[in-house]
């Protein structure tokens, strides 16, 4: 199960500590208006290093396209990329050839395969989601021509204890990047920065949870009973590690539940954006939360992990999102329309 999507598909491949890690993304239609610097730029926004309150691991994920692309256009072919690993620290991992992490997916690994690489986690570390955020350029390069009026934003809005306010209609990538924490509330974000450098000091991690909004999107993607939106976005975010949970509505859907049917369906965004499985036409709505990460006390202080996943996810979201919405809406061109 390393590919996903059923006509826009991403396969990944590689481990943490391998020479390098890739995507093959197929499917893509030809004449997709597509540069190596809006790979990179996503890329930029996931990789390791970026501030005090994240991994000390220091990569450049400097990204290589292999295939499908010429003349500054997508071929219609396979188009395939990596990211060589240049910073791997495979000496930190030695006795974990004998010793499984709690809280890792090291034992029932080992468990199933009965071989595997115990270097900085392997094929199950979050370095994989390099190649999802690959995928998700390219999915965001299609869109731009088959949605342009699409805007996918994602941003941290719970670390720990601490919750932020709730970001206004048309918020940007560019005004989530302005704190390292990815959190645009300008009130919370400090304080979620300090609690992330204690719990970094401590050996200890926080957990939390991140936000998405489409905005733009049209009435009627997705696909009835097996193929609901709410069932794919489900399936791409639980795929993301140390996601779990989501719902689908505003952030305080949780809350609304409790209620009345008659107060519920008051509120038209108590659907976030989807009805039927279908896209109603509003902001599609996601809140996914996250675990605390697992690596503590001396193995986070003798390692490089990041003490909160969060800041550097919210690219990750944003990819997975957009590799579903990419598929679907190949997929609802694919069908015939009534007149």
């Amino acid at each position: 199960m390393n590919t996903f999507g059923t006509l826009f598909r991403l396969t990944t491949f590689g481990e943490s500590h391998g020479p390098a890690l890739g995507s093959i993304i197929d499917g893509c239609p030809a004449g997709v208006p597509l540069a190596p610097e809006q790979i990179q730029a996503a890329l930029d926004r996931r990789r390791p290093g970026q501030s005090s309150i994240t991994t000390a691991r220091s990569e450049p994920d400097q990204v290589e396209i292999l295939s499908g692309v010429f003349e500054g256009k997508t071929l219609g072919t396979p188009l395939a990329a990596i990211v060589r690993n240049t910073n791997q620290r495979s000496g930190d991992y030695e006795k974990l050839k004998a010793e499984d992490r709690p809280g890792h997916a090291d034992a029932v690994w080992r468990e199933r395969f009965k071989h595997r690489d115990h270097r900085g986690g392997g094929r199950t570390s979050g370095r994989e989601t390099l190649c999802r955020v690959i995928g998700g350029a390219v999915a965001e390069a299609y869109l731009a021509q088959a949605l342009p009026g699409l805007n996918t934003v994602a941003w941290v809005s719970q670390v720990g204890e601490l919750v932020s306010a709730v970001p206004e209609p048309g918020l940007t990538r560019a005004q989530v990047d302005a704190h390292p924490t990815r959190c645009p509330d300008a009130g919370a974000r400090e304080e979620m920065s300090r609690r992330i450098l204690v719990a970094k000091e401590e050996g200890d991690s926080l957990g939390g949870c991140i936000d998405v909004r489409v905005e733009g999107l049209p009435v009627g993607l997705g696909e009835p009973i097996f193929g609901k939106l709410k069932a794919l976005l489900a399936q791409a975010m639980g795929s993301v590690g140390a996601v779990t949970g989501v719902v689908w509505g505003p952030p305080d859907l949780l809350a609304r539940i409790a209620q009345p049917g008659k107060a519920f369906h008051a509120r038209k965004d108590t659907y976030g954006g989807i009805q039927g499985g279908l896209t109603n036409g509003e902001p599609v709505a996601l809140r996914v939360f996250f675990k605390p990460p697992a690596t503590l006390a001396e193995h986070a202080k003798g390692g490089r992990h990041d003490p909160c996943i969060m800041p550097r996810a919210v690219p990750v979201l944003e990819a997975m999102v957009s590799l579903v919405l990419a598929d679907l809406v190949l997929q609802f061109n694919a069908r015939p329309h009534s007149s």
